[in-house]
């Protein structure tokens, strides 16, 4: 009797405990992107500092970053003055979102570490392998990182990808085929590829081969194929969320120098980050809110962009599963 009663005291302050911390029904991912101001600058725009004292409001559960987060990809740039952007990226940007207590995600840009630029390679590789025990990430594999790697965050199975340059090597594909077939991946409430170049040019300054992914449709289809959920990609400089059947694509508006307009827009583009919205019990239903920094809350309206943009290797059609 005494041991009945002992029990169902202890289930009792149990459930009391719960009621103290709500079930979450929405996971928060942050995506930033495309940070740098010109080549070699160890500064950034007021806007990227905006968005992180946003961002440190918002709360969101993890961070992303599609890529560019340095100034390099120069030659006459030397390994010092990438160092000190390195630095300046450190002291400014990372360790800000350190203290947030946000898990960060990361792929590498072209500015950062493209593939023409062994010097950059090598110095982000340094960077990044000082830092990976300090990023909150739950890997689950990174023998390759800072260029591929993979982790899980609430459930999520997030995957890095070097796309720092037009062409993905087969070795790369053939790695990210065994992780999305893995147990995790197959497991997780979502499947989400992140990488700098997108698989469809968006703005005119893109709008040609070297400035988007070779061999797109192909590429689109492998990741079909392994159910990747979500591909978010940078470099284009412009919000412009779209889909390719099954596969969404966030191209991710950038927050440092340079916003560039969409394809036949003529209208001043934005810089912009965006909040995916994940509900825990419909995953795949994940919707954005993408924020202009610095505007007291101001978003982009899905309702405004236009329902298609034509660029060269394609057309990218806005996504219909986005809440009106």
């Amino acid at each position: 009797m005494k041991l009945a009663i002992l029990i169902l005291l202890s289930s009792t302050l149990m459930c009391l405990f719960c009621l103290d911390k709500p079930v979450k029904k929405t996971i928060k991912v942050a995506v930033i992107s495309d940070l740098n101001s010109s080549y070699g600058s160890t500064t950034y725009h007021s806007d990227v500092y905006a968005t992180l004292k946003e961002l440190d409001s918002i709360k969101p559960d993890v961070i992303l970053c599609g890529g560019d987060m340095i100034a390099g990809q120069k030659a006459s740039i030397t390994a010092a003055q990438t160092q000190m952007m390195w630095k300046s990226f450190d002291d400014h940007i990372l360790k800000p979102i350190q203290q947030m207590r946000v898990p960060f995600g990361f792929t590498v840009g072209n500015h950062d570490a493209s593939p023409s630029y062994q010097q950059d390679r090598k110095l982000a590789q340094e960077f990044w392998l000082n830092k990976q025990d300090q990023l909150g990430l739950q890997y689950v594999e990174r023998s390759h990182f800072p260029f591929y790697y993979s982790y899980q965050q609430h459930g999520i199975f997030f995957i890095s990808w070097d796309a720092a340059g037009a062409k993905v090597n087969k070795e790369v594909l053939d790695w990210m085929e065994k992780q999305l077939q893995s147990k995790a991946a197959k497991k997780a409430k979502l499947r989400v590829l992140l990488g700098h170049l997108p698989l469809y040019a968006i703005v005119a300054s893109k709008n040609k081969v070297g400035e988007v992914l070779a061999d797109n449709e192909n590429t689109a289809t492998f990741l079909e194929r392994n159910s990747v959920d979500l591909y978010i990609s940078g470099h284009q400089h412009a919000y412009y969320p779209s889909f390719n059947k099954k596969l969404r694509l966030l191209n991710s508006g950038c927050i440092g120098e340079g916003p560039r307009p969409l394809l036949g827009d003529h209208r001043l583009a934005s810089r912009a980050y965006t909040i995916i919205e994940v509900p825990v019990d419909h995953p795949k239903k994940f919707n954005y809110i993408t924020y202009i920094p610095n505007t007291n809350g101001k978003i982009i309206q899905h309702s405004n962009l236009p329902d298609s943009v034509v660029g060269f290797n394609g057309i990218s059609k806005k996504d219909v599963l986005l809440n009106k």
